[in-house]
């Protein structure tokens, strides 16, 4: 409890890590490993480590290299049995004076490359690199505060999206039409690939996303979809909707998602909530 404490403490005084955020994090990808099978968490794993070690090659000429020994230490910590060890390092990186942008697309970056090549190895296991990109992601999502969003522009704005390998593609093309009628500048896209679809968002730098799912068959889909997303778009809110949306309901809860409705009255409702929540940020 201590170290709870102490934990939240230096983070606060450094303004590096949102401690509950990263804690809430951390506590409901552990609830998901329990629920889904090791397929499904492993495929997260490698879009985890594929989405963040990205940013090592985007950012090389930006920020400075970490050393091989900070890299292997940092990566050492994020799979030890001390659950804190990753978050304290990220909060010396910072108390040292790295940038928020050194330690979250060089350091975090490098490391998660680095899981990838000692799982690829067989240096590591199927428990410890989903331990290790389970730290990262949550790192991550406490880290999103230190990042400048781009400003929004003066009409409601938001991208739907159908998730990839869904063929019933008319509520989402519904949702979107009724969201126009109200005045939303909706951007739509169906029938995309996984890669495609999230490059096609990111380049958009739209702030609020939706994604139709059509049941439980999507949500290893929705769920890497949603990773990549949070990773590449961490300022993007993302509400999820679907007709048979109770049966996965569950899981979604364990997601962190920004909302989620299974009709259009609750699905505009917390949309417009989202837009003033962003327009007075």
């Amino acid at each position: 409890m201590s170290g709870n404490n102490n934990l939240a403490k230096r983070g606060r005084a450094h303004d590096a890590l949102h401690f509950d955020v990263y804690a809430r994090s951390k506590t409901n990808i552990s609830r998901l490993k329990a629920r889904l099978p090791d397929e499904i968490v492993a495929n997260l794993a490698r879009e985890v480590i594929r989405r963040v070690a990205s940013k090592a090659s985007e950012v090389e000429n930006v920020v400075a290299v970490p050393s091989q020994n900070t890299l292997e230490k940092l990566s050492e910590a994020l799979i030890s049995n001390d659950e804190l060890a990753g978050a304290n390092q990220i909060l010396e990186l910072r108390s040292v004076g790295q940038s928020a942008e050194a330690i979250y697309l060089s350091h975090l970056a490098a490391a998660a490359r680095l899981l990838g090549e000692w799982w690829e190895e067989d240096r590591i296991d199927f428990n410890k690199v989903t331990l290790g990109t389970g730290r990262i992601f949550s790192i991550m999502r406490g880290m999103r505060h230190l990042f400048e969003a781009t400003p929004i522009t003066q009409h409601k704005t938001a991208l739907f999206a159908s998730t990839p390998g869904e063929d019933h593609t008319l509520g989402v093309r519904m949702a979107a039409d009724l969201f126009r009628k109200d005045g939303w500048d909706i951007t739509l896209k169906v029938g995309l690939d996984h890669d495609a679809l999230v490059a096609e968002i990111e380049q958009s730098n739209i702030r609020i996303i939706g994604l139709s799912i059509g049941g439980e068959h999507s949500i290893e889909a929705l769920m890497k979809l949603v990773v990549a997303l949070t990773i590449n778009c961490p300022h993007a809110s993302i509400f999820v909707s679907g007709q048979n949306i109770e049966s996965v309901q569950s899981i979604l809860d364990l997601m962190e998602l920004s909302g989620t409705g299974s009709d259009i009255v609750s699905a505009k409702k917390q949309l417009n909530d989202l837009w003033d929540q962003h327009a007075t940020a």
